[in-house]
């Protein structure tokens, strides 16, 4: 995105016929946002993340799925198993869009698109996909 190179390191799980949304992930809690290991981004320079800035560095990603939506956190505790979560650790939490009744994607995926000097991080799973804008100069 723009100048700045941003990687997301996850491990994915599988569906397996569960519902995923208010079953699998509880809403209104602090999800792993992936699977054994802690989900770890990995920014070169600052970037913007759902209109709030932050530096280049190693950061965990989390989220907090809501019915309408989720909640993203970018954690600076890194290295950890992903139910070890540290909420002093919090760097900045923004709000992500969902969309919700698509086909069902059997892996959990993360990737990040960009065009220019912005973008979008999208986290999707079962029937939803959540997305938040991602910018860098």
């Amino acid at each position: 995105v723009g100048d700045a190179t941003i990687s997301v390191h996850y491990n994915s799980p599988r569906r397996r016929g569960r519902v995923i949304l208010g079953t699998t992930v509880p809403f209104d809690q602090v999800w792993r946002t992936g699977a054994d290991a802690a989900t770890e981004m990995v920014v070169n320079q600052p970037v913007t993340i759902g209109g709030r800035k932050i530096a280049a560095g190693t950061y965990t990603l989390w989220t907090i799925p809501k019915p309408n939506g989720a909640i993203l956190i970018v954690n600076g505790q890194h290295g950890q198993w992903g139910t070890n979560y540290d909420s002093t650790k919090d760097v900045v939490r923004v709000p992500m869009q969902v969309k919700r009744g698509l086909p069902l994607a059997e892996n959990l995926t993360i990737a990040l698109s960009g065009r220019g000097s912005s973008g979008s991080l999208r986290i999707a799973w079962g029937d939803f996909v959540w997305t938040v804008d991602v910018s860098a100069p």
